[in-house]
């Protein structure tokens, strides 16, 4: 009895020095005693939290939708940063309900189309008068393009023709005569006194042209010439030189043409 109390005696002191989960070994083998502090778990409840919504950023769809609904009067052209639109009486609004791009430009477009139909008739007889002069060039009937040209008296077609035929007299084509450059001398001399200067160049051109063209026969003596188209395109050509002098002190290009022509007529007298 004496030992087992000293054995318990001994056990209790043991365990009194004895650390958290260390294994301790009694005098006696058949016991092993292993003391381990559990963590105790206890249950509360979480809390629950709300996810926080961010705002949205617009994109350029929104963009998009915005201005499509600006420019229909249905929004102002530019939103509040939170999106929402705010109408400051009535009245606007009414205004802004039935207010239609139409009527909100009318005065615009009736200011653009007063003169649409002058300005379509135009046109509509410009492309008519071209067509018909294409249809005789086409046909490589000269002297009816010419005579056509003559018959209409319009500048503008003129200056839309005169440029081919300035080209096929550089290039020496055999279907353009003397005839009918004589034909046109009245026309370039409208020309030449047009307040546009690009008419002026155009028809300085066809000029240098017809001079270099047939400058073999203009420049011989007066009475050796046998062709009479020749004598009489001569003589025109001083005659409106003598009117169109002043071309030679513009400045610019339009002046070295105008004194290119003159260099060549000054050698016919």
């Amino acid at each position: 009895m004496k030992e087992d109390k000293k054995s318990a005696k001994h056990l209790a002191s043991c365990t009194s020095r004895a650390t958290v989960g260390q294994t301790l070994t009694s005098p006696h083998s058949l016991f092993k005693v292993v003391y381990c502090r559990r963590k105790a778990h206890y249950y509360s409840p979480k809390p629950c939290f709300k996810k926080k919504q961010l705002p949205k950023v617009r994109g350029r769809d929104m963009a998009n939708k915005e201005n499509e609904l600006a420019c229909a009067g249905n929004l102002p052209a530019k939103l509040p940063p939170d999106g929402r639109t705010f109408l400051l009486n009535s009245s606007e609004a009414g205004q802004s309900q039935t207010e239609s791009p139409s009527s909100k430009y009318s005065g615009f477009f009736s200011e653009v189309s007063e003169d649409h139909d002058t300005m379509a008739q135009v046109l509509f007889s410009r492309n008519l008068r071209l067509n018909v002069a294409l249809t005789f060039w086409k046909r490589r009937s000269i002297s009816e393009l010419v005579a056509y040209l003559v018959r209409i008296q319009d500048l503008g077609v003129v200056v839309d023709c005169l440029p081919v035929l300035t080209s096929s007299l550089q290039e020496e084509k055999p279907y353009i005569s003397v005839g009918c450059c004589v034909d046109l001398l009245p026309l370039i001399k409208l020309m030449l006194k047009s307040k546009f200067e690009e008419y002026v160049i155009v028809g300085l051109n066809w000029l240098q042209a017809v001079i270099k063209r047939w400058w073999s026969q203009l420049s011989i003596h007066t009475d050796k010439i046998e062709d009479g188209n020749i004598q009489i395109l001569k003589e025109q050509l001083s005659i409106l030189w003598k009117q169109a002098n002043h071309l030679t002190l513009v400045p610019g290009y339009t002046g070295n043409i105008a004194k290119g022509v003159e260099s060549y007529l000054l050698q016919l007298h």
